[in-house]
């Protein structure tokens, strides 16, 4: 198993031996290699597979810069909406930040920016997880960063450097102050009031999975939890900023869900906020009868009607579906698919020009983030197992997003050829094989 890997001669891996690891070798390695000539590293691809990506976020000042949080390659930037070729570009944080979850950035000030990291698929109450002991499927999470300087420098915000089995899923910012942010992490939702000098824990029920905030009322908070079937799962409500919560009778008192859930809230009207379920735990990859339902609510939460029993996510009502709604019209709502094959019968999600003439994937399963572009409601992004695509036109064709956005996850095995030295083949998680033949 990846964790007996990683802990070897240990049964298991200590909570601060990650980030300890960090700090030794940034301390000493380098030292140790003083005065050795090698040839320095440099990143040879893939640049036409986009990896898995959890997160989009577009700079609400300029929404042309955007952002992507990937699930094992860092923090990525393009400064062309992700069209072009090599449109992207890594940004080092000074930390070991692998997964990156969640962003966002400051409405008025886009240079601040806080990064939720890690992606951890259940809790220490819900672990192990899918497999049996795989405690550290995944990747580590250190916490919530910041930058004041658009990426320059970074923070800390949320310290957990020293437990790694930790992750922040989502992170919201109020909308009428910008000094206070919410964070769904697998601890439960956290609040800090103070741009994120510290922070609070409002609401105790593990693996929180998203937040969202009323734009007109920001003391309505609405945080979906649970996963794997970990206590106190459903969708929580307050009124009052986080001081109190009420969990939402989505269908009757016996209604449950073992998976996760996504929240969508509409800003043109609050009252009107959606919550895609996942049904299916996971364990076992089968649908478990209805894997994804969809519901609804009009009146903040005070009365819900199940909208969808449409299986949109298959198996995967555990972990990778999404929910948004168009910013100017409430009855517009997108769900996560996988893959689109909805979309694709009604004659959405065709590869544009460009994508079909490179012979690039329209599009890919497994989908993470669905964001709308603040402006322009035509315009949409999609995170996935993929990379990053886009629609300029509501959906009826779709752009791969993802030259340069160097993210694949290799598995464990790559090989070199004993014959020939620029080739080397190697398996992607969610992502076929590639094979390198020496170009760039």
């Amino acid at each position: 198993m990846l964790s007996d890997i990683r802990s070897y001669p240990n049964n298991k891996l200590p909570d601060v031996g990650f980030f300890k690891a960090y700090e030794f070798s940034k301390r000493n390695l380098r030292k140790r290699g003083a005065g050795v000539q090698t040839e320095p590293w440099r990143a040879i691809g893939p640049h036409n597979i986009g990896g898995r990506t959890l997160v989009v976020a577009l700079n609400p000042m300029n929404p042309t810069t955007i952002y992507a949080g990937s699930a094992s390659g860092g923090l990525w930037r393009s400064y062309s909406g992700g069209s072009g070729a090599n449109a992207w570009r890594k940004i080092p944080t000074g930390f070991p930040v692998l997964g990156v979850s969640s962003i966002v950035i400051t409405p008025n000030d886009s240079n601040t920016i806080y990064i939720g990291t890690g992606e951890v698929y259940g809790s220490p109450e819900s672990f192990p997880g899918i497999v049996g002991d795989r405690t550290t499927r995944g990747s580590y999470g250190i916490g919530i960063l910041k930058t004041s300087d658009g990426g320059q420098t970074w923070t800390k915000s949320l310290d957990w450097t020293m437990n790694q089995r930790r992750a922040v899923q989502a992170l919201a910012l109020d909308p009428l102050d910008s000094n206070t942010i919410w964070a769904a992490t697998t601890e439960g939702a956290y609040k800090s009031t103070d741009a994120g000098i510290t922070w609070i824990l409002v609401l105790n029920v593990v693996q929180a999975t998203d937040v969202v905030i009323n734009p007109l009322d920001p003391d309505i908070v609405f945080s979906a939890c649970g996963g794997m079937g970990s206590p106190g799962h459903g969708v929580y409500r307050t009124l009052d900023g986080g001081t109190t919560w009420a969990k939402m009778d989505l269908l009757g008192p016996t209604f449950t869900f073992r998976g996760k859930a996504k929240l969508a809230i509409s800003q043109s009207s609050p009252g009107t906020v959606y919550v895609s379920v996942g049904k299916s735990s996971g364990a076992l990859f089968t649908n478990e009868g209805t894997a994804s339902w969809l519901f609804r609510t009009d009146d903040s939460g005070e009365t819900w009607a199940l909208v969808s029993t449409e299986d949109y996510s298959r198996i995967q009502g555990w972990y990778s579906h999404d929910v948004a709604v168009n910013p100017t019209n409430p009855e517009e709502v997108w769900t996560a698919v996988t893959p689109i094959q909805q979309a694709s019968a009604l004659g959405l999600f065709s590869p544009d020009p460009e994508t079909s003439r490179l012979g690039l994937p329209g599009s890919w399963a497994d989908f993470h983030d669905i964001v709308y572009h603040p402006t322009n409601p035509q315009i949409i992004y999609f995170a996935n197992d993929g990379g990053v695509f886009r629609t300029l036109d509501g959906g009826w064709t779709v752009e791969n997003c993802s030259r340069g956005y160097q993210t694949t996850q290799f598995y464990n095995g790559v090989t070199s050829s004993n014959t020939d030295s620029l080739f080397t083949l190697g398996g992607l998680e969610d992502n076929n094989s590639a094979a390198y033949e020496g170009t760039v």
